[in-house]
């Protein structure tokens, strides 16, 4: 008898398991579950430097450029998970009387996140929110003094004589539009979480604000 009973959950919970899985696929029929979209466009980039415990309010938000590549997955009409490549510049400009300065990053973003849609009119508005990994694949000090620039190098690593560590893990939060003819609008906010600073005497972090337009392959 309790063999019996046992058998007896053990179908409940697959026939349970089976019903939810056809309720996803019942609720995407006549779509494609899997899309991919490209969008590129504006990036406005802030640098949190602290020195000694003393912050450095002269720091300014950089414009840059980003671009990314994302796949979706639908597990209902509305809900869907999503994931991709994306390119982002980072960094701050200081400005002087005589001279300004400009630290730029060149990041390399692997993004995830859950995406939530709802129609609205010709299209659907998305709500999406998840974690990402940056990978720092450079960095550059550009300096522009009595009409002379320089630029130099600035070392990403995890020695104590680096400017700043490879790797930061991000939070990120995305508003987005998507017209039916695949054209889409987004604004997402990105803060790292990460103290990217190489030493005891040096914090750092990074957060940026996207603007960006592309468009929804299928």
């Amino acid at each position: 008898m309790t063999h019996l009973f046992q058998n007896l959950n053990l179908r409940s919970s697959w026939t349970a398991v089976l019903a939810l899985l056809l309720w996803g696929t019942s609720s995407v029929q006549g779509q494609n579950r899997l899309s991919l979209q490209a969008d590129a466009g504006l990036s406005i980039a802030s640098l949190k430097m602290t020195v000694l415990g003393i912050e450095n309010e002269e720091l300014h938000r950089l414009n840059g450029l980003q671009g990314r590549i994302l796949t979706e997955y639908a597990f209902t009409e509305n809900l869907s998970l999503r994931t991709g490549l994306a390119y982002v510049q980072l960094g701050a400009e200081q400005e002087h009387e005589d001279h300004h300065d400009q630290i730029r990053i060149h990041g390399l973003e692997i993004p995830l996140g859950l995406n939530y849609r709802l129609p609205v009119g010709s299209g659907s508005l998305g709500v999406s929110a998840g974690p990402a990994m940056t990978y720092h694949l450079a960095a550059k000090a550009h300096s522009h003094e009595n009409g002379i620039e320089a630029e130099s190098e600035l070392t990403v690593g995890n020695g104590v004589d680096d400017f700043m560590k490879p790797w930061n893990l991000n939070l990120q939060a995305e508003l987005s539009y998507t017209h039916r003819s695949g054209l889409l609008l987004n604004l997402r906010y990105n803060a790292g979480l990460l103290d990217l600073g190489t030493s005891d005497l040096v914090q750092m972090q990074t957060s940026y604000l996207a603007l960006g337009l592309g468009y929804r392959l299928f």
